[in-house]
């Protein structure tokens, strides 16, 4: 092994090639060369005994997760139906849904089954780092200067490397096997980082004890390639390891994602040459290339020549501070699908794109023939990249920008949500435009209104709840209710739609005055300042008059209590078919409403029938 530790500083000490392990035993006792080639210290198989066992591990969750993805998508009727069935599926559910908080912190914790994963993840990396013996050699130079924790430390943190990309990408082979998509796989993402970077350090660590032990850090700093491109490496994943905590990502979006990008190029440049082609290190760098290569070429593809570079989005203020983009296309997309949009009219900000959920839905077409349909975003302006289009908005009044689309991605199963004839869909705050596809999608399911088919075996009923501090948003959704149901040709709400605004600020409102709202208050910064009085006028007109508020609208000036209104409106409900309980909303909010169906779940363990299926979505996913 010490002939791998090779003098000088160069670059690289060997040619890009295959993998070569040369091993001759320098003891002459046969003790010792048979201690030294023990299954679990020996150097020249530690790839095979470390990494290759963390890849089986990596890819036995995935295998789970697509068997079981492609049960649920193609398992009959009968077979789900079936008490068995039913009730693997509530437990499913449960462990998908439960989870716990810290209201001091604002902070949900992930749910139960995927903090179960993490906790056999735990495990498994504390025991393949602690459990095999010894940590270090004997005290004597023949056994070699790589102590045995460090080099298997080393071997399991370069098996995480292609899972961390494989997670990164918006498209990926996970995606595509297992159902999961790209913005739900960033908790994996993360969690895998930090196995990457502390496995990376109990790596480090022990050089740095074995050569101040014998003194020769200084020698070893000079003389070898692995120590300071190393450090360079362990410095850059620190970068991306800890600046991606969700407090310091959420400063500036846009810095972090330019840091990350940065970071990531150094780390893999030094982390490369720190391998220096040592066993099969070079096979992960060009498992880890394969997959970045392949996401970043599909993406490309799809954004060049699906959707191409002609796209021109209408940019306008609606009354309560939120920026309506409408861009007409002939793209497709589910409920809750979610396009990555770039505005290239914005300057600098133009080398960003961003994510936002659709909030409406598109033209049915034929598999022959995309009819053009009109992707509407609501977005809520904060900073950066959204400070930025909202004073556009403001001072260009409905002007056009182009934009490059990416996507769409993530979104709702709608076997799913077609399974469910009784719906509950909530949402709070800038959550309001969520639900306008969702509503949409209800009123294409009615029969039309002077039709002759006959009335349908099951019932529709859906239940809107949405809960807001900002006055103006209240206003402003009842309007694009009342105009929704213009466009289906209905002049009032049929009989199995209810809608309830709870109106959460009338504190706030009270000490800020009645013509500021949540998002007008919120408009600190220069850029924004400029289109607060608009702003202001705007939702003074909204908010001052009730004329033409839809039927069964129903405003109370309360918190709603979730966790009741489910219970209550699965017990009323029959046992056929499913209820749908679909949120957007703060971290508060969808912690309430998960353990809420969670509990629901235990009835259909204990025999019962009726069947409660969730769907979240997230304001942020990290």
């Amino acid at each position: 092994m010490e002939e791998m530790m090779h003098m000088g500083t160069p670059w690289l000490d060997k040619p890009l090639s295959e993998t070569y392990r040369a091993y001759e035993c320098t003891f002459n006792d046969t003790q010792l060369c048979e201690y030294q080639q023990g299954y679990w210290r020996f150097w020249y198989e530690a790839d095979h005994r470390y990494a290759l066992p963390t890849i089986a591990f990596f890819l036995a969750v995935i295998i789970l997760f697509s068997v079981a993805h492609a049960i649920d998508q193609y398992a009959s009727q009968s077979i789900k139906q079936s008490k068995s069935g039913r009730q693997a599926a509530a437990l499913n559910r449960w462990l998908s849904y439960k989870s716990f908080r810290i209201n001091a912190l604002d902070w949900n914790s992930a749910p139960f089954g995927l903090l179960s994963l993490g906790a056999i993840g735990f495990v498994y990396f504390m025991c393949m780092t602690l459990a095999p013996k010894s940590y270090y050699w004997p005290d004597t130079a023949e056994f070699g200067s790589s102590p045995p924790i460090a080099t298997r430390a080393g071997w399991l943190s370069l098996a995480c490397m292609p899972f961390v990309f494989a997670t990164a990408g918006k498209s990926n082979f996970i995606t595509l096997v297992t159902g999961v998509s790209h913005e739900k796989l960033q908790i994996f993402h993360r969690w895998i980082s930090y196995a990457f970077f502390v496995t990376a350090l109990v790596h480090t660590f022990p050089f740095i004890i074995y050569n101040i032990k014998t003194g020769t850090m200084v020698e070893s700093w000079n003389t070898l390639v692995f120590y300071w491109t190393g450090v360079v490496a362990l410095v850059a994943q620190g970068w991306l390891t800890f600046a991606s905590l969700c407090p310091l990502r959420s400063l500036s979006y846009e810095w972090f994602k330019f840091s990350h990008f940065v970071a990531a190029l150094v780390f893999m440049l030094f982390l490369f040459f720190h391998c220096d082609h040592t066993l099969s290190s070079w096979d992960y760098f060009i498992a880890t290339g394969v997959l970045f290569s392949l996401s970043w070429l599909h993406r490309q593809i799809r954004l060049y020549f699906e959707h191409g570079v002609g796209h021109r989005a209408n940019i306008s203020l609606s009354s309560n501070g939120f920026v309506c983009v409408r861009i007409p296309t002939t793209a497709t997309w589910r409920i809750g699908q979610h396009f990555f949009v770039r505005f290239m009219g914005l300057g600098l900000h133009a080398s960003t794109n961003h994510p936002f959920t659709a909030c409406s839905v598109p033209v049915a077409g034929s598999s022959t023939q995309r009819l053009t349909s009109e992707l509407v975003l609501y977005i809520r302006p904060r900073g950066g990249t959204t400070a930025r289009l909202a004073h556009f908005a403001e001072t260009h009044p409905n002007s056009s920008m182009r934009v490059f689309l990416d996507g769409p991605y993530g979104g709702m199963d709608m076997q799913k949500v077609v399974a469910c004839p009784e719906q509950l869909i909530i949402a709070g705050g800038s959550g309001a435009g969520w639900i306008l596809p969702l509503l949409s999608a209800f009123l294409l399911r009615q029969p039309l209104p002077d039709s002759n088919e006959a009335p349908a075996t099951v019932v529709l009923r859906a239940r809107i709840v949405l809960a807001t501090r900002d006055i103006a948003t209240r206003a402003w959704f009842e309007s694009a209710v009342r105009d929704l149901l213009a466009e289906h040709g209905l002049e009032k709400a049929p009989a199995g739609l209810k809608i309830e605004v709870y109106y959460t600020g009338a504190q706030e409102r009270s000490a800020s005055g009645p013509s500021e709202g949540q998002f007008l208050q919120q408009l600190h910064t220069p850029e924004k300042a400029a289109a607060q009085n608009a702003l202001t006028s705007a939702s003074h007109s909204d908010c001052s008059s009730d004329s033409g508020k839809p039927v069964n609208v129903q405003s109370l000036n309360s918190r709603p209590h979730l966790p009741a209104m489910i219970r209550s409106e699965n017990a009323q409900r029959s046992p056929h078919g499913q209820l749908g309980v679909f949120v957007c909303g703060p971290l508060s909010m969808q912690n309430d409403v998960s353990n809420a169906v969670a509990a629901e779940q235990l009835a259909v363990l204990a025999g019962g029938l009726k069947e409660v299926y969730l769907h979240m979505e997230h304001f942020s996913w990290a």
